[in-house]
């Protein structure tokens, strides 16, 4: 991580850049063209130590154990992924304001001290604290880095440079900033925070909960199950789903949904837990194929579930949100439950309202 950060921090635009922060510029250059020579002696690294990157996948994954993350997060470590100790930042879903961290060591032959500065990220104001930094050599220090979205156009990717120098040693990072107007998650199966990316008017409406219907089949290695599934118009969402606990022990599935013939979805994982997702489907009858990658000899059993979402309440699913919204401030979306029935399946979503440009509905998805 030190070798890949001195690489990053000494390179240089890219000659048709011109020292241009918009995105497409960031995006297609990264940190820049690499300086081999330069970036022998890079003044400050970025470094990310084994701990680092197990409290990123705690943040982003589920295949690190909760009693590590537990423990990683009571030394202090940040389950954010925008807080990874790398020489960048980036941030997908910056709602009003954001602060990220990070920590430099100095690799140079002496003490140093280095003053920093920004440009780009139009639409943000941007503060580093400390502005600069005392190392000796061997030292590591921090700093944080606030965002607050002023005019930024939400959605829409805006880029800009970090720059710590010494007069000797200029170390330079790419960071890129997406504002939203509300952060919320992509799928839950309870209660839940957002954060509002602006101030106004507020409001979240459920959809469902409708239970899954499911098709029992077997299947054999290299042979599939075709399935028809009607899609009506007006269909807000539709998954189609298999699970482990379903399909004979040891089974690989894969999934293909088609419509009119052509791939519209496919999910092939190692085993047989595998989904598709359609957002705003078109209206038709679409084909499901189960395939049997890998099956026990002489074949698999398994139930495929699917959920056609349309835009009603089902009257089974309670949503209380704050009414308004403030940016940057949390809010609490509390769900509730009732006349579900036990072993079945149920999907439902919270749609927004309040301003243009809120996030496409939670998804929930709920076992009782």
């Amino acid at each position: 991580m030190m070798v890949k950060s001195a690489l990053m921090t000494t390179a240089y635009d890219v000659l048709d850049a011109g020292g241009n922060t918009s995105p497409s510029v960031v995006f297609s250059q990264g940190a820049g063209h690499v300086r081999p020579n330069v970036a022998a002696d890079p003044g400050l690294v970025f470094d990310a130590s084994w701990n680092d990157w197990l409290a990123f996948l705690c943040g982003t994954t589920t295949g690190v154990g909760a009693s590590t993350c537990t423990a990683l997060s009571g030394l202090g470590y940040s389950l954010d992924a925008s807080n990874l100790n790398v020489a960048s930042i980036a941030i997908g879903d910056i709602a009003g304001i954001q602060s990220v961290t990070r920590k430099v060591t100095n690799v140079g032959k002496s003490k140093s001290t280095y003053t920093v500065s920004t440009t780009g990220l139009a639409g943000f104001t941007v503060a580093v604290t400390p502005t600069s930094l005392t190392l000796n050599p061997g030292e590591t220090k921090s700093f944080t880095v606030a965002f607050t979205r002023t005019n930024a156009t939400l959605s829409a990717y805006q880029a800009g440079q970090l720059l710590w120098t010494d007069g000797t040693h200029n170390v330079r990072i790419p960071m890129v900033l997406r504002p939203v107007a509300l952060a919320a998650p992509a799928q839950v199966s309870g209660s839940y925070n957002v954060k509002f990316g602006y101030t106004g008017a507020f409001g979240a409406a459920p959809r469902g909960l409708i239970p899954a219907a499911t098709s029992s089949g077997t299947v054999a290695t290299g042979a599939q199950v075709n399935y028809q599934v009607v899609v009506p118009a007006g269909t807000t969402y539709a998954r189609f789903s298999l699970f482990d606990s379903t399909t004979t022990a040891g089974s690989d599935l894969d999934l293909e949904v088609r419509l009119n013939g052509t791939l519209v979805g496919s999910s092939g994982g190692g085993t047989a837990e595998e989904e598709v997702n359609l957002v705003n489907p078109a209206a038709g009858t679409y084909e499901v194929r189960v395939i049997g990658f890998a099956t026990p000899s002489p074949s698999a059993t398994f139930t495929l579930f699917n959920w056609v979402l349309g835009s009603a309440s089902a009257g089974n699913m309670t949503v209380n949100a704050p009414a308004t919204a403030t940016l940057g401030a949390n809010g609490t979306i509390t769900l509730g439950f009732s006349g579900l029935t036990a072993g079945v399946k149920y999907l439902g979503s919270v749609v927004y309202s309040g301003v243009a440009g809120l996030p496409n509905p939670t998804i929930v998805r709920v076992d009782p």
